[in-house]
């Protein structure tokens, strides 16, 4: 634990890179990062905020972040320590008052009426009042690089602004230990007799083996919305819960049927499948029964979950008295949680409208991306005699346990040099390097998943297109647009010009409007990627050129004349966006010195993919080779549904079954297909090959 608090320090110096005055956004964007990591919330906005209340009461909070999966509000407030320090109980509840009384005041209008109304305060006090009126919960979360106090046991939920209000604490341990990969947020023990007197009835399906157990059951309509009620988003797999959020959780067709057919709702709906770690039975003459269920979570239904909460608190004299969901509930094993969690995710959500973007954490994009930033090394910086890797951080944790499994402190600290900890590429952030100079800043503005699943869209479209587009260039490329990116955000903070707030937003539309600009104001040109990288740096020419057009972002975000009083709700807008694309904003001649000519980007791309195909007509090669000779007997034998066609089955017994020969690249393809076909008719396992 102690290496893992000097890396959690150890983070927050670097984002704040040295500057007194910015360690405490720093501090709550580690913590958000973390906590997005964590499945606990998701597009968190980090924006400290301070001012006074009646009788010179101090309010404040650090950030907020919205879920419409579940209507809830996510008030982030806390303490930083910037070293050891303790959180007492008298602590927690001063600091959730204050958060809690900025939320009051600024639903009661006080706020509005006493601060100044160019403030950010006065920004966000009005924002918050109009919002409240789609809340339904408010969840205040305290973060603290310090430890709570022991004697903080449970802090009971209130009232704040008219809606249920709960509180929880996420010190520095608790944040720590969420770092390690897991099925949910929390554990969650979900009593049922609170609803049913013996439990959910149930029929025990099918026996996976040791780490997996099926079962069947029918839900109750009111109990499901109750639980969701109680935990949220919390119930939903993370993939599903991103789904929902980004597209909104409400279903006509489910809302009709609940308002004129409730007693049909079991025959209309295909139900819900879910998972957990462990479940209580109970065995009684009558039948079996789930008494409570630990870490439930739903991987395909959540929309019907949502839709069903949702369609209550449209009206309090609504009902579900008669409504019934049909549920599948698979039990794995704590150790194997997050793996068999995603594939019964995929398998499940396959049959539905949720597309393979929806579920991008599972793409093979992913699987290249890793394996290229494993094999390529960036150039040595100048002054510096090694040179270094760019690590894509395919799962949550992946840099951290790779450190560890070195072993040895020596061995521990060479990783490190390989792959410096700023040099990490986690997707989210992988997606807002390319959205951003891609020119949909108000897309990265919308948060950080919210841009990745609109990310993993164009990405999936383009790779069902060609993948072979997908090469070195394009990961070198985007690793440059992440160093632009980095660079520019460093230098923006320390500019003179630059106040207090929407750094984020200033960087991500400075950098899409130069993108914009550098094709319109130099014709036939375009930015030389391989520069950046072949530095590892933007030049001072290329940075005084993106800071003049971050200043010019500022100023766009924040004129008195925008459409939307909240800056960082105005920068989430498209018309934002185009507004600023279409003003001029004329850049330095001298930077044609970091442009090359269109006709020579568009040839290196050309010869990227050509060269891809390559790597990609080897690689399937080496996997053939690699496959056991037990898989090739179960494929050659299979006599069930699932058959080889003549010609594979000359393959399989020509370069499978005989041992030194070596398949073309196209025979490789052809026996990789089969033994596609093979899997998903479950003759072998995917992981076979």
């Amino acid at each position: 634990m102690t290496d893992q608090l000097n890396q959690l320090r150890n983070d927050i110096k670097i984002r704040s890179a040295g500057s007194d005055s910015f360690e405490l956004r720093a501090f709550v964007e580690e913590f958000a990062s973390r906590l997005e990591d964590a499945d606990v919330a998701y597009d968190i906005v980090s924006e400290p905020l301070q001012c006074r209340g009646p009788r010179g009461r101090v309010l404040s909070l650090l950030g907020y972040a919205e879920d419409a999966t579940d209507a809830s509000l996510t008030i982030i407030v806390g303490k930083y320590f910037d070293g050891e320090g303790t959180v007492t109980l008298g602590d927690a509840n001063d600091i959730f008052g204050r958060g809690a009384d900025f939320l009051q005041l600024a639903a009661d209008g006080w706020l509005a009426e006493n601060l100044e109304p160019s403030s950010r305060e006065a920004e966000y006090a009005d924002y918050f009042r109009h919002r409240l009126s789609s809340v339904a919960r408010v969840r205040f979360l305290l973060i603290t690089d310090g430890l709570m106090s022991e004697r903080i046991r449970t802090i009971p939920n209130s009232i704040v602004a008219d809606r249920p209000a709960s509180y929880a604490i996420w010190d520095r341990n608790r944040i720590l230990a969420a770092a390690t990969p897991q099925t949910g947020d929390e554990a969650m023990h979900i009593d049922l007799t609170k609803w049913l007197p013996d439990g959910l009835q149930c029929l025990v399906a099918a026996d996976g083996g040791s780490s997996t157990q099926s079962y069947l059951a029918v839900l109750p309509g009111r109990l499901l919305a109750d639980v969701f009620e109680e935990y949220g988003s919390q119930l939903l797999e993370s993939n599903v819960r991103t789904y929902l959020s980004a597209r909104g959780a409400v279903n006509r067709g489910i809302q009709q049927t609940l308002a004129h057919k409730p007693e049909m709702f079991l025959a209309f709906n295909n139900g819900l499948t879910t998972t957990a770690t462990d479940v209580e039975l109970l065995t009684l003459r009558k039948g079996t029964f789930i008494r409570s269920i630990e870490n439930w979570q739903i991987v395909n239904g959540g929309q019907t979950t949502a839709s069903l909460v949702h369609y209550l608190r449209g009206d309090s004299k609504r009902s579900v008295d008669d409504v019934f969901v049909q549920m599948k509930l698979v039990t794995v094993s704590s150790e194997n949680a997050a793996e068999v969690v995603a594939d019964v995710s995929k398998y499940a959500n396959s049959q539905n409208r949720v597309s393979a973007a929806d579920l991008f954490s599972n793409h093979e994009f992913h699987v290249l991306m890793e394996q290229t930033s494993r094999r390529l090394r960036a150039p040595a910086r100048e002054g510096e005699q090694y040179q270094t890797g760019w690590y894509y951080e395919r799962s949550r944790g992946q840099w951290e346990n790779d450190k560890v499994a070195r072993g040895s402190a020596a061995e521990q600290k060479k990783f490190e040099l390989e792959y410096p900890k700023v040099q990490r590429l986690v997707k989210t952030d992988w997606a807002k390097y390319a959205f951003s100079w891609g020119q949909r800043p108000h897309t990265v503005s919308k948060g950080a998943q919210t841009n990745f699943i609109e990310y993993a869209h164009q990405v999936v479209a383009s790779w069902e297109k060609d993948p072979n587009q997908f090469g070195d260039a394009y990961f070198k490329n985007n690793v440059a647009k992440a160093i632009l990116f980095n660079d520019l955000h460093k230098a923006v903070r320390e500019s003179d010009w630059y106040g207090k707030g929407y750094l984020a937003n200033i960087v991500a539309y400075g950098v899409a409007k130069l993108a914009h600009e550098i094709p319109r104001q130099f014709p036939g040109s375009r930015l030389n990627f391989d520069a950046i990288w072949a530095r590892q740096s933007t030049s001072q020419t290329l940075l005084g050129a993106a800071l003049v057009v971050a200043e010019r972002a500022q100023e766009h975000l924040t004129d008195p004349r925008r459409k939307q009083a909240n800056v960082t709700q105005w920068a989430k807008q498209e018309v934002c966006w185009t507004t600023f694309r279409d003003a001029s904003v004329p850049l330095p001649r001298d930077l044609a010195i970091d442009l090359i000519d269109a006709d020579t980007a568009t040839s290196q791309a050309s010869d990227d993919k050509k060269q891809r195909r390559m790597d990609s007509g080897f690689e399937s090669i080496q996997r053939v080779l690699k496959i056991a000779p037990t898989i090739w007997e179960a494929v050659y034998s299979s006599s069930g549904a699932v058959r080889l066609s003549p010609m594979e089955s000359d393959l399989v017994a020509g370069f499978g079954l005989r041992k030194g020969r070596i398949p073309t690249e196209r025979q490789a393809a052809a026996l990789l297909k089969a033994l596609d076909r093979m899997a998903e008719g479950a003759v072998i396992s995917k992981d076979a090959y």
